[in-house]
């Protein structure tokens, strides 16, 4: 589990593809000390798996599944991750409920700023639009954001300067691809009420 909360960014040191999948070494931030094998790392909001590591960097694997439902397939070497280490028993949780699990790759349609506030735009597939309520929570690039506006196509959030400096959503710019993940509360209680009336 995690909360959306970017701990750190990364750039991606190589990439080595095989047999369908990816195995990635990451540059690996200073205040991940703890990290051992097996540790889960989301890594633009993909809960990925510590496979190796050294002082200066780490690495993960990922698979066809993932590659084909999220951004990673386009990840180049030199492109920023953002980084959170798993949520630990006792923890705050100051964003919401993370899995690490991508529900899809979404487009950035537009970017503006609007009285020293950051607006982005994101294309909405309308099967998931069931999934997003006004002022709720879903993550971008395993970023916790609350929805600002919300239609029928898109929606929007605005990032605070805090967010704009701690994570890679501060150069994602209108025709780039993003991961996202809608909140599991709410996709747990669809899934229930959908049960309750079938």
């Amino acid at each position: 589990m995690f909360t959306g909360i970017i701990e750190s960014t990364a750039k991606i040191l190589q990439i080595t593809s095989l047999s369908g999948k990816k195995m990635l070494r990451i540059a690996r931030p200073l205040m991940f000390d703890d990290i051992k094998l097996s540790s889960s790392i989301a890594c633009n909001g993909i809960c990925l798996t510590v496979i190796e590591l050294d002082n200066t960097s780490f690495n993960v694997e990922i698979m066809h599944e993932t590659l084909e439902k999220s951004s990673s397939k386009t990840w180049q070497i030199g492109h920023v991750l953002n980084l959170e280490r798993a949520l630990k028993m006792g923890d705050r949780l100051d964003g919401h409920w993370l899995q690490g699990h991508v529900d899809r790759a979404i487009r950035v349609i537009s970017r503006i700023k609007l009285e020293g506030t950051d607006y982005i735009r994101f294309q909405l597939v309308s099967e998931d639009r069931k999934l997003l309520v006004q002022q709720g929570s879903v993550a971008i690039n395993g970023v916790s954001l609350t929805i600002a506006e919300l239609r029928s196509a898109y929606f929007s959030v605005a990032l605070i300067g805090h967010t704009l400096s701690n994570s890679n959503l501060a150069h994602i710019k209108a025709g780039d691809t993003v991961n996202v993940e809608y909140d599991v509360l709410g996709k747990y209680l669809l899934k229930q009420t959908e049960h309750l009336r079938a």
